[in-house]
């Protein structure tokens, strides 16, 4: 996720997140993914899968590079998607790819919750958040899901993928240091808000019915991620 919010409102560890993101994709190279299968892990695949059938319009916030946008595309070739982050090079990487790759449907913008603002209300059906909710601090967090309540219609899906939840042994490992209210940071750069299940499923139950619940392993990450999927 790379996402920031107005200077009233984050920090400056968090504002050196989107410039960390920005050279990480920086070594990105766009490729043209119309012969590649892509996969993350079975259960989230099929978990996705079902999102993409029951959608036709869908918004990625926070999308980075376009990986979950471009395996939703490949389910559903026709369905549109609009991608949003705050990483210039994310965006620059995945427009292209999806030039390469003739996604004609596939639209990706640089811009912030400022941007999600402007758009229409109830125009998407479908709202992707694939750690974003979870690497931001809580008041921005409450505003990104305000933005997209409005422009998420009626019996719309929410497709929202967290970290993982670690031990406090495992966060000093990865050398993230505490600096309060469940903040995590990295040389100075914001990492991790840490949240337990039940935590983000209050959170959650505004938006409606749980149609999915599960905790998957990535083969590059360490620990059980979270995937939660709802009807509103």
């Amino acid at each position: 996720m790379r996402i920031k919010g107005d200077g009233s409102i984050m920090n400056k560890a968090y504002e050196r997140e989107t410039e960390m993101w920005n050279q990480v994709f920086k070594e990105c190279t766009p490729v043209d993914l119309r012969n590649l299968d892509l996969q993350v892990e079975t259960m989230f695949d099929e978990a996705l899968k079902l999102f993409a059938q029951k959608t036709t319009n869908v918004l990625d916030f926070g999308c980075g590079t376009g990986d979950i946008s471009f395996q939703y595309l490949q389910y559903q070739p026709t369905h549109k998607v609009l991608g949003i982050d705050a990483s210039k090079t994310g965006i620059e990487f995945a427009t292209e790819t999806a030039r390469l790759s003739d996604y004609k449907t596939a639209t990706f913008l640089e811009g912030t919750d400022h941007t999600v603002k402007q758009l229409e209300e109830n125009s998407f059906d479908g709202v992707i958040l694939s750690n974003v909710l979870d690497v931001m601090p809580k008041d921005v967090s409450k505003e990104v899901v305000e933005d997209l309540e409005r422009v998420l219609k009626p019996g719309g899906y929410w497709f929202i993928k967290m970290n993982p939840y670690y031990s406090k042994e495992e966060l000093e490992s990865f050398g993230y240091e505490n600096m309060g209210n469940n903040i995590y940071e990295e040389n100075h750069i914001m990492r991790l808000r840490q949240a337990t299940t039940n935590y983000w499923k209050e959170r959650f139950a505004r938006f409606g019915k749980e149609i999915i619940y599960l905790e998957f392993e990535y083969p590059w990450q360490e620990g059980m991620n979270r995937l939660f999927v709802y009807q509103s």
